[in-house]
């Protein structure tokens, strides 16, 4: 159910909003990953992320592809090991990294503006 309600929010969105939603994920997923409270959590967004990659490819400019592209497989080999104790704090720097690499190629970072309207 909360797949669905993800892409349905995500179909109508532009590419640079999804990828603005990309951003977000990594970004939490950034937060989260240290906290082992919060390792379901963190599966759940890893996965996500893998999603939203998908569902937006079909938008973003292709010569975006081949880094969306690198950065769900490694969503979803996370995915797979997560949560390794000695992994915690490289995942949490490797997605902000992602994040804001994210942000770049939407053309939404440092533009506060943008990133508000993404999270509506």
């Amino acid at each position: 159910m909360e797949r669905e309600a993800l892409y349905e929010r995500i179909k109508i969105q532009t590419w640079q909003q999804q990828l603005g939603n990309l951003a977000s994920t990594l970004a939490t997923i950034s937060t989260q990953a240290s906290i082992p409270q919060q390792d379901k959590l963190t599966t759940y967004l890893l996965r996500d992320a893998a999603l939203i990659i998908e569902w937006c490819a079909k938008n973003v400019p292709e010569s975006f592809h081949p880094e969306l592209a690198a950065i769900q497989k490694e969503c979803l080999g996370w995915k797979q090991v997560f949560p390794l104790e000695a992994t915690r704090n490289l995942l949490s720097i490797h997605t902000r990294h992602q994040s804001d690499r994210i942000l770049d190629m939407a053309g939404l970072a440092n533009d506060e503006m943008n990133l508000k309207a993404v999270n509506c």
